[in-house]
């Protein structure tokens, strides 16, 4: 009996021992992780998104939206009944047109409390949702989550700068850069519900607010966009530019990108749609829709569509390097604009025969001219002079040796020389801007800094970023890295680039009224296998005596017959300038010589005394006819609103007296054939035309006069049909003398 007390004893003792080391493991170990095990089962958790801030353009045009729409999803777990299971599956599948079995799958899944049967619902439909709960009593069985989705009011426009949101985020753009900040943080919402999943009273009921992401304020604007696109579309279209063209406009004291692009935009709304181009491509590759093969190329299609050409490529700038060089030859002193230099076609480096563009030479001529003219040797020799070390000290400080910093994904950095691997050969081929590579983004901020006075600075798509209050949080202006180079060099070399916009190879870059700086440049593309594929370009700052903004647009593979910057690129340039400088309400100042040629707006002169519409036209400078007797128009030629050039222009008034019913036919001015014009040289084509009584109307390179005159490339009106005399036709000027 002793014993068997002791034994029970020790076992009683041992158990309360091993309960009580568990219950003080329990509760005070570990307690906080059966706790947290506890609340599990007992607290309910619901998310409050936080809203992704916005994206707005300079004006607070918004380019990134958020729109309210609302996540419908089901509790399996208190669908108790089948007539209730059948119900709502039948129903929500007709709803949100979704597949009934679907629906049937997700409310059958015992013990689940959230089933997603679709996201990004619109509030028409959600109102449908609503009115089913509301008939059957199913609040504890469906339910309405309010979400947001990306919207992108300007669709294809700026879309590889702005990017686009995808499911964790953003993928590419500006949402990708931005991503954490336009983020935020989600709140919760979290209430007790016993086993019924009714809410019941308790201290652990909590909100915690979200933080909504902050709201970038760009430094784009839409309206100088659309501009840019426009041209760039021309450009694509008109060169059949082989691998896509691109364009910047920047703030040459900020460094901030005010537009920038591709040819081609795609719709942010519905971003893996391919556009026209790479469409086409995909379905005539002859690959097996849905292969592998075939995916592969469509992926790789719709990465390039999204790629920013601006940025994330190099290419080599060719001539318009040359602005570089001379910087650094009119800074370190070794030549002057009077410097007398001789190109004879070619300069032998480091026994290497190195060609200028023009084979036969430019001659003896100063250094101004030789820029001017895009005179490679004279480069050679001007960087010889300065020598390679200065040069490679003048090429790391202008930013060709390292990444813009530009606040944009995916910049690529250039491709260059080593300092140990540049000699002389290599200083000579790099002075007019080939053997190296450099990006778009860095070229034009490299040409800014000639453009305000010496200074790099940093480019820049963002100009602040400010909380749902509008209060501004981080101020991204952009600020001065360093001066390279004095102001008075600046100053030189923009009259000496103004200059070869009216009698260089960069006239087809001139703009009426603006004096514009501009330098063209054509470069090979030493890494592909077509050894005739090229680079055209053209940059340019306006005004040239006050820059305000510089305009680049590189044409990579322009397929015509013609390949240099001076042509495809140029023109396009120049009507970028001219409406650009017009929207930032810059004013036009006009030579005398460019106010004798301007063009004439036609008004409307019907029902207006003869006298006094005689003497308006009369006093604009343009030479008027009136035809019918009496003191009344009531019929012209040309038509109100059309322009026309106001040398040897002639607009008819048809008269009556208004007393009479009758009035003189309009057709009384006889028809005439139109003669093609195209590929003349703009002054003959005036004179033929003009000889026949029409009025002319001329576009593209006004200063058709200079050089060896500029060419006729497009008539308005196609080569023999019967028109009208004194209607007007317009043609367009392009200088085709022009190689760099």
């Amino acid at each position: 009996m002793y014993v068997r007390t002791i034994v029970l004893f020790v076992v009683f003792a041992m158990v309360a021992v091993f309960l009580g080391g568990r219950l003080f493991n329990l509760q005070i170990l570990e307690y906080d992780k059966y706790l947290g095990k506890v609340l599990d089962n007992l607290l309910q958790v619901s998310v409050i998104k936080a809203q992704r801030g916005t994206i707005y353009d300079r004006n607070m045009q918004k380019l990134a939206a958020n729109v309210t729409t609302y996540r419908v999803f089901i509790s399996p777990v208190d669908i108790k009944e089948e007539e209730d299971r059948v119900r709502i599956s039948k129903e929500l599948s007709k709803i949100l047109d979704v597949d009934y079995d679907t629906v049937y799958e997700k409310a059958s899944k015992p013990n689940r409390k959230d089933e997603t049967i679709k996201e990004h619902v619109d509030k028409e439909t959600a109102d449908k949702v609503r009115a089913l709960i509301d008939k059957y009593d199913y609040t504890r069985q469906i339910y309405l989550q309010t979400t947001s989705k990306r919207y992108y009011p300007f669709e294809n426009s700026a879309a590889q700068v702005i990017g686009y949101m995808g499911t964790d985020g953003g993928l590419f753009g500006l949402e990708l850069q931005y991503n954490e900040l336009l983020t935020g943080t989600d709140g919760k919402y979290i209430t007790a519900r016993n086993a019924k999943s009714e809410s019941m009273p308790s201290k652990y009921d909590v909100k915690i607010d979200p933080e909504n992401g902050y709201s970038l304020v760009t430094t784009l604007d839409m309206n100088i966009q659309a501009v840019l696109e426009n041209q760039l579309q021309l450009t694509y279209k008109e060169n059949m530019a082989g691998n896509n063209v691109c364009g910047i406009v920047m703030d040459v004291h900020t460094g901030a990108v005010l537009a920038m692009a591709t040819n081609w935009g795609f719709d942010l709304n519905t971003p893996y749609t391919l556009v026209d181009d790479y469409a086409d491509e995909l379905k005539f590759s002859g690959l097996e829709q849905g292969s592998e093969e075939y995916n592969e190329l469509k992926w790789e299609l719709i990465y390039s569509m999204w790629r920013n050409k601006c940025v994330s490529e190099t290419y080599e700038p060719g001539s318009t390097f040359k602005i570089i060089t001379s910087a650094i030859g009119l800074e370190t002193g070794v030549v002057s604009q009077d410097s007398v230099l001789v190109c004879t076609g070619k300069q032998t480096v480091g026994g290497v025969d190195i060609s200028c563009h023009k084979k036969t030479g430019h001659g003896e001529g100063s250094f101004s001219y030789l820029l001017q003219q895009s005179c490679n040797p004279a480069m050679m020799q001007t960087a010889a002079r300065i020598g390679t070390e200065t040069f490679w000290k003048y090429f790391e400080e202008f930013g060709y040796l390292d990444k813009t910093g530009i606040d944009l994904p995916g910049e690529a950095a250039g491709i260059n020389h080593t300092f140990s691997g540049f000699h002389s050969v290599e200083m000579a081929t790099s002075s007019f801007g080939q053997t190296f590579k450099t990006t778009p983004i860095q070229q034009i901020t490299a040409i800014c800094s000639i453009a305000n006075g010496g200074y790099v600075v940093t480019p820049h798509v963002v100009e602040s970023l400010i909380d749902s209050d509008g209060n501004v949080v981080i101020d991204n202006s952009g600020e001065s890295k360093r001066q390279v180079v004095s102001a008075e060099v600046c100053e030189t070399l923009a009259e000496i680039l103004e200059g070869g916009v009216i009698e260089g190879v960069a006239r087809n870059a001139y703009v009426a009224g603006y004096r514009v700086a501009a330098k063209t440049g054509t470069s090979e593309k030493r890494d592909a296998e077509d050894e005739t594929l090229r680079v055209g370009s053209t940059v340019a700052f306006a005004p040239a005596d006050d820059p305000r903004i510089a305009v680049l647009i590189v044409v990579d593979e322009p397929g015509g017959p013609v390949k240099s910057g001076g042509t495809v690129a140029a023109p396009y340039v120049a009507a970028v300038v001219d409406q650009t400088l017009q929207y930032l309400n810059v004013g036009k100042v006009y030579t005398d010589e460019e106010l004798a040629t301007m063009s004439f707006l036609v008004d409307d002169y019907a029902g207006k005394e003869v006298a006094k519409a005689l003497t308006e036209i009369e006093t604009a400078g343009v030479t008027c006819k009136v035809i019918g007797q009496g003191s009344t128009v009531y019929s012209q030629l040309p038509l109100a609103g059309e322009q026309m050039s106001k040398t040897d222009g002639v607009v008819y008034l048809y008269a009556y007296d208004p007393e009479l019913e009758e009035r003189p036919p309009v057709t009384e001015n006889k028809y005439e054939t139109v003669p093609d014009v195209t590929g003349m040289k703009v002054s003959a084509a005036i004179m033929i035309l003009t000889d026949k009584g029409f009025n002319i109307h001329i576009t593209g390179s006004l200063n058709y006069a200079e050089g060896s005159g500029a060419q006729v490339g497009e008539q308005s009106v196609p080569a023999g049909s019967a028109l009208q005399v004194g209607s007007v036709i317009t043609i367009k000027s392009i200088h085709t003398d022009v190689s760099d």
